[in-house]
């Protein structure tokens, strides 16, 4: 089996507005944006600009920054210790 046929290229398209939560049904002159990569990201489309502007603003999470206390348990306690 070829690259091309094991990992076929993906168009998704998300046309419910995360914003407003309508479904755009005609695409056409509504604006958009593209998450990740081209070929293989995702396409939001939205109501209106003022919505894209909306999304755009919501901050990206990093965990692998932003968290300050970690779940693990750090300690010996309540492992048998045989």
């Amino acid at each position: 089996m070829t690259a091309e046929r094991s990992h076929p290229h993906f168009e998704r398209q998300e046309r419910t507005d995360p914003i407003t939560a309508h479904t755009i049904v005609d695409t056409e002159g509504h604006p958009w944006v593209q998450e990740g990569d081209p070929d293989d990201g995702l396409t939001i489309y939205f109501d209106s600009e003022d919505s894209r502007r909306a999304y755009e603003a919501i901050p990206v999470e990093r965990p692998e920054r932003d968290l300050t206390r970690t779940l693990s348990n750090d300690v010996d306690e309540g492992y048998d210790e045989g």
